[in-house]
């Protein structure tokens, strides 16, 4: 999409699929999460679990899956909020995968 900086944050809307091991047993555990907010190398997520920080998470985005480290999660009223830092940016935002709604103006993290 041009005009995009990908350096910038942008308010977004999607429902992935996400999926990543859970506790020592290596349990795995799967859900949609609610993508709020997108940049060129991470995401913010809203889910129904919290995620524990460091966790790898497999995200199912239209374009293919995207692995990703979780860098904190933080319970909301609504949930969890999860930041999420992608291991293989050009696989991500804005080169491969767009939301399904995304806001053109950038998002200012303060």
């Amino acid at each position: 999409m041009p005009g995009l900086d990908p350096e910038e944050r942008y308010a977004c809307l999607d429902v992935l699929p996400i999926s990543w091991e859970s506790g020592g047993a290596a349990t795995n555990r799967c859900e949609c999460a609610i993508l709020l907010e997108i940049w060129s190398s991470g995401g913010l997520l809203q889910t129904g679990m919290a995620i524990p920080e460091g966790s790898v998470l497999t995200i199912s985005a239209p374009g293919g899956s995207v692995h990703a480290h979780v860098s904190y999660c933080e319970q909301d009223d609504y949930g969890f909020l999860v930041h999420v830092a992608v291991d293989s940016p050009e696989d991500w935002f804005p080169a491969a995968y767009q939301p399904a709604y995304l806001a053109t103006d950038a998002v200012h993290a303060g």
